[in-house]
């Protein structure tokens, strides 16, 4: 788990499988006042879904996690480096590995937040590889393997200069857990896409095309879309590679709030690759998720669903009045929902495997705006029949209707169905 915070409080981290996280790195800025951080789980217990980040006291702001899950690596090898400057180029400090083969791990948090681009490092005896760009929050992350035992100064770039911090540490390798096999996510990146202040926003519109970065792997690339505050919607997305086309169509509830699901399949992804998103307008407060899937079919998009309505009063779920039937076993289900109210905390499906996506913090205002997610809900089902799914969100609130609400849901087939 790499991390960025603003001041310097204590850091912890857990997760719901009880794994114990050691804190391998911290550095504080504090020219900038802003932390970055890393911690660390071996020999984990599989299955973890919530991991949470806490300080010992309240940090301010400025506060953005990245998880990520490897296998082969068994400790820390050596201490951990930080640093922070200006410019295009950042550079962590020197790190010794005491063998060769260590996997090398470094964030980078952008100071004037938004930020044009990240390029993993070029350096000798490792492949760098991204594994996240937020433009949006100025925030990256790269990984590779060092065949080397010399001093090496993990160097990644950004395309506009400004003030940075960052912290790196190595890995070592050994035999430990496993890849899964079938379709599955490897990545998942969320973009705060605002404009109110509220949200996370300047109160001035956001760009328009938009630039974003989705550093991805797999074979079948998905935005879900989400937002409101303004009835805008995205008109086209492109790439440097894949075609994206909408699937389904566009969901807006009465307030405004607004759904929207854009796919590109048969993809060929990279690490640098490039989004642009055309929009009808940019005064709205949006969220985005992108999913980078692997094992999906050549022609993946099966089947879409979505509604609008209005909840009047509650016990503290919401159930969305449409079902999805797959064509086949093993689909791949995402679903999400905006509402007025309320905020989201879990996916309940009818059947099938359920994974809440969005992010919560404590001390969320309950009807949002938020810079986290905007209160609404994202998640995705994996299911092995073919009947009828309906969706089910638990709220936060059981007295806080969720006033007008939009929903939506998309599924996508595998490139190789289970066997029965």
């Amino acid at each position: 788990m790499g991390f960025t915070f603003n001041n310097n409080p204590t850091p912890t981290v857990t997760d719901d499988q009880n794994n114990s996280y050691a804190i391998v790195q911290n550095y504080y800025d504090a020219t900038d006042n802003q932390s970055v951080a890393i911690a660390a789980a071996f020999n984990v217990s599989a299955g973890a879904r919530n991991i949470s980040v806490c300080f010992s006291s309240y940090p301010g702001g400025y506060v953005q996690p990245m998880a990520t899950e490897f296998d082969n690596v068994i400790a820390v090898d050596g201490s951990g480096t930080g640093s922070n400057g200006t410019g295009t180029s950042v550079t962590a400090g020197n790190l010794r590995p005491t063998t060769s083969g260590d996997l090398a791990y470094q964030i980078v948090f952008s100071l004037s937040v938004n930020q044009s681009s990240f390029t993993a490092g070029s350096q000798g005896n490792i492949g760098w590889n991204l594994l996240s760009a937020d433009l949006m929050d100025g925030w990256a992350g790269q990984y590779g393997v060092y065949n080397s035992t010399s001093v090496i100064n993990p160097t990644m770039s950004m395309g506009t200069s400004q003030n940075w911090v960052t912290a790196a540490i190595l890995l070592q390798q050994g035999s430990a857990g496993s890849v899964p096999s079938g379709m599955r996510i490897v990545h998942l990146l969320h973009e705060n896409i605002p404009y109110t202040t509220g949200a996370g926003g300047t109160g001035n519109p956001f760009l328009n095309p938009l630039p974003l970065q989705f550093p991805s792997s797999g074979n079948l690339l998905v935005a879900m879309i989400g937002g409101g505050d303004a009835s805008e919607t995205v008109t086209s997305m492109t790439d440097n590679n894949n075609t994206w086309t909408q699937a389904g169509s566009t969901f807006v509830a009465p307030a405004s709030d607004t759904v929207q699901t854009y796919d590109a399949g048969n993809a060929t992804s990279s690490s640098n690759l490039g989004l642009t998103l055309n929009w009808t307008g940019s005064s709205g407060d949006f969220t985005i998720f992108l999913y980078d899937v692997t094992g999906a079919a050549s022609s993946p998009l099966d089947t879409t669903t979505g509604a609008t309505g209005n909840q009047d009063s509650t016990n503290g779920t919401l159930t969305a009045p449409y079902t999805l039937t797959p064509a086949q076993s093993g689909e791949l289900i995402f679903t999400d929902i905006m509402w007025e109210f309320n905020t989201a905390i879990g996916l309940l499906p009818s059947t099938g495997t359920s994974y809440f996506d969005t992010n919560t913090f404590s001390g969320e205002s309950l009807s949002g705006p938020e810079p986290v997610d905007q209160n609404n809900g994202w998640g995705h089902v994996i299911y092995t029949g073919t009947t009828a799914v309906s969706f089910t969100w638990s709220q936060l609130s059981n007295t806080l209707p969720a006033g007008n609400w939009t929903s939506m849901a998309v599924a996508f087939l595998p490139a190789n169905p289970p066997q029965n």
